[in-house]
């Protein structure tokens, strides 16, 4: 699944997210993307420290509500501004996160779309 334009983001995201689909999540950013996995966190670079990050969420059987408040495009690069809502189980049970999201794409050279900066811990 591809990104063929910027206000698509975060349903596509949402989509394989939603689907368990880590392959096709870590498809969608560029191979050397930086990620911020926490609130004012140090950010992490690159597939594999992307694939960790997933890989070791704290949550079993997530789900995500992504909401796409704003989509600034220019050229080649656009921002794209989200809430969201994530449940999931816990360790203690039945949990529910919530944030707000930064993220910024890249056209690439085949018109698709890629993730290049994502801070789902946004602060605005």
């Amino acid at each position: 699944m591809a990104i063929d334009n910027p206000r698509e983001a975060d349903q596509v995201w949402m989509d394989l997210f939603n689907k368990g689909d880590l392959d096709g999540l870590l498809d969608l950013y560029e191979k050397d993307a930086l990620l911020v996995p926490e609130p004012r966190g140090t950010a992490i670079v690159g597939p594999e420290a992307i694939r960790e990050w997933m890989t070791g969420f704290p949550l079993r059987d997530p789900q995500i509500d992504l909401r796409t408040h704003a989509v600034h495009e220019r050229d080649a690069e656009a921002i794209v501004y989200s809430d969201w809502t994530m449940t999931g189980t816990g360790d203690d049970g039945p949990t529910r996160m919530d944030g707000q999201a930064i993220v910024m794409l890249r056209r690439q050279t085949d018109g698709s779309w890629l993730l290049a900066f994502d801070d789902p811990f946004a602060q605005r």
